[in-house]
């Protein structure tokens, strides 16, 4: 009988130290960082991979880099855009980070304006594409 716990005892703990690797393995995956020059780019990403658009923006100016068109159930954003300023002069560009991550399987048009949100009348100022295919 104590053979067969330790083999049970020993099946747990081979289970639960591949399931930990497997967890390390997904946390330890680096986002896939993009910028402007990705502009149209196909990109690919695994399930549960992260992606980081970051563009050239300036809030203080009433802009905002927003998602115009997505598909939340195969790319999803994580939180709020972040903004990092050239310099501590005050009114300074910047770079705008906006965070995403692959939930399932599936194609996607990922596309952010950038534009004055109060201004509906208004064409974005500027605009980024990606198509985003998720594996």
């Amino acid at each position: 009988m104590v053979s067969g716990k330790l083999r049970m005892d020993s099946a747990v703990l081979v289970m639960a130290t591949v399931v930990a690797l497997c967890a390390c393995k997904a946390a330890s995956q680096k986002p896939l960082q993009l910028n402007e020059e990705d502009d149209g780019r196909t990109v690919q990403l695994n399930s549960g991979g992260g992606l980081h658009v970051t563009l050239e923006g300036n809030p203080t100016t009433g802009f905002l880099w927003e998602v115009a068109s997505s598909e939340p159930s195969v790319l999803r954003a994580v939180g709020e855009s972040e903004f990092t300023a050239n310099s501590t002069a005050m009114g300074s560009p910047g770079k705008v980070t906006l965070r995403f991550e692959a939930v399932k399987r599936g194609e996607v048009l990922l596309r952010l304006v950038y534009h004055r949100p109060f201004e509906k009348e208004s064409p974005p100022a500027r605009t980024f594409e990606v198509k985003v295919q998720v594996r």
